[in-house]
């Protein structure tokens, strides 16, 4: 009977591997609907991806514990961008990408990394940095319990990565 004994193993071990993946594949989408919220301008619904007693760390951009803090930062950033151009109509898309998790039962992280559009009437910039995330599964369903930005730069766009080489010394 070894031979029954290796494949009842080898079923629970793919069983779990498949639970993993299931996992992986949530915390995927998890990660995809912030930015897909913020693209669509949905501001105000954010904070629902968040547990309860969430922590959002975005550095000098600010700081949010709790789902009704986070909620009240995320529907209050479209104004805090334009607070500096209040006549100006306000675009912004933001693309993730390289998301990578790692699953330990009802909790995982994970790290990704963002590109960022933000359109003015006469301006825009491009914005990049990495997203450092802790979530919690919750009844069942995938939370985050804590995000950090890690802002790379935020540069006009008719700058660019380009930069002038120092003039040479004669």
């Amino acid at each position: 009977m070894p031979e029954q004994t290796d494949l009842a193993e080898l079923v629970k071990s793919l069983a779990e591997r498949v639970h993993t993946l299931e996992d992986v594949r949530e915390l995927t989408r998890l990660r995809a609907e912030l930015p897909r919220r913020v693209n669509d301008g949905r501001w105000e619904r954010v904070g629902e991806l968040f547990s309860p007693d969430a922590r959002l760390d975005y550095q000098h951009l600010g700081q949010a514990t709790g789902r009704p803090a986070i909620q009240e930062y995320f529907a209050s950033l479209p104004g805090l961008i334009q607070q500096d151009h209040p006549e100006s109509a306000l675009l912004v898309k933001q693309f993730t990408h390289g998301h990578e998790v790692e699953v330990a039962g009802d909790r995982a992280t994970g790290v990704s990394f963002f590109e960022e559009r933000v359109v003015f009437d006469h301006e825009s910039a491009m914005v990049a940095g990495k997203f450092t995330d802790t979530y919690v599964r919750e009844n069942g369903r995938w939370l985050f319990e804590r995000v950090e930005l890690d802002l790379y730069w935020v540069l006009p766009h008719h700058e660019g990565l380009v930069r002038t080489a120092p003039a040479e010394k004669v």
